[in-house]
């Protein structure tokens, strides 16, 4: 069983299915053990503790052997990200010091489809970090942009086309997004793809048609997308999963 949790700039997996060969991304990555001490590779160094944060690009390997882990990946220019990495002094970060309370909190997701509960644990896993997560009254031309992505037909995903419905110019769109959200809006527009594509996946549909609906060039484009960004292809992301989106 794997649990995905989609946020607006992170991705959680959850389950007994976590597990990466060797790779480097563009994205932060956590791993977390409901238990005892777990093993991560980071550029040949085998690294072990209860809470391992991955740096961007950094090459690294894990398996979850089996056992319920936990893993999170954080989008790299989000201000979550960014004050994150403030804390990592190259590759890698270890939290093991009072994280049992973080961990009862991971081991209950599993078991919840309630959206709510994610995000509460990600608040208490950012205040564990020493990382504050401000929640902003959103500007009603982002409120409007989120309904047009949430309903759209993924075929004109460009900030130009939507800057025009909303009535501000591309550039003015991208900042106030990335002001009011703290991610880029391509990045965020990207996200929403790969989620397109993953509730498509879910509910039967093939790979090839997925990939289409969700507004990709081509099914090798959204296969290259998810290694970038989740370090394991198509078909391991979606085995016996459930998608829980997070953020609307």
């Amino acid at each position: 069983m794997l649990k995905i949790f989609w946020d607006k700039d992170n991705i959680a997996f959850i389950g007994n299915q976590v597990n990466a060969t060797e790779h480097s991304h563009c994205v932060l990555q956590v791993f977390l053990s409901l238990d005892e001490p777990l093993q991560v590779f980071v550029e040949n160094e085998q690294i072990s503790g209860k809470c391992i944060i991955v740096n961007k690009n950094a090459r690294h390997i894990f398996s979850c052997n089996n056992k319920v882990r936990l893993s999170i990946l954080i989008e790299p220019s989000s201000g979550f990200a960014k004050e994150l990495m403030k804390k990592i002094d190259g590759n890698y970060l270890i939290c093991d010091s009072g994280i049992e309370r973080i961990q009862q909190q991971a081991s209950a997701l599993l078991y919840t489809d309630d959206k709510q509960q994610y995000s509460d644990f990600i608040q208490d896993f950012s205040k564990y970090l020493g990382i504050k997560r401000n929640s902003k009254v959103l500007d009603e031309r982002i409120i409007k942009l989120f309904e047009l992505l949430q309903n759209c037909d993924c075929y004109n995903h460009t900030i130009e086309n939507f800057a025009k419905i909303v009535c501000l110019s591309p550039s003015r769109l991208s900042h106030l997004f990335r002001e009011q959200i703290g991610v880029p809006l391509k990045s965020y527009i990207l996200f929403h793809q790969l989620e397109k594509a993953f509730t498509a996946l879910l509910n039967g549909t093939n790979i090839t048609d997925a990939a289409m609906l969700a507004g990709f060039d081509s099914p090798s484009h959204f296969a290259a997308t998810v290694k970038k960004w989740m370090g394991m292809p198509v078909s391991a992301s979606i085995k016996d999963s459930e998608f829980l989106k997070v953020f609307i």
